[in-house]
């Protein structure tokens, strides 16, 4: 978040400590088969309302060279206080809520 990310994607987190760095800096740990590239974007429509609705995938916008296609996205198993730290923006804000 400090320099702007708002999501990591990866095809898969080998410990659970980055998973869990990136939701305590309120950042979105998604997981695809999808090997992205430098230059493409990702839109995800209504991502607030799917996590507060529990959901774990997604479908997407991938935007490659000006063509627009789809992109299925996972955020895995997150528990509910997973879910509210990513809500509030990271795990300071939570607490503050809290």
């Amino acid at each position: 978040r400090v320099l702007g990310g708002v999501a990591n994607f990866a095809q898969g987190y080998a410990t659970k400590r980055y998973r869990s760095n990136l939701i305590n800096w309120g950042m979105l740990p998604f997981v695809t088969d999808e090997c992205l590239k430098e230059g493409d974007y990702v839109f995800v429509k209504d991502i607030r309302e799917l996590l507060e609705s529990g959901a774990s995938e997604m479908t997407g916008a991938l935007v490659r060279e000006g063509i627009v296609g789809s992109i299925k996205l996972s955020l895995g198993q997150l528990t509910v206080d997973e879910r509210k730290i990513i809500l509030d923006g990271c795990l300071i804000n939570y607490y503050k809520r809290g």
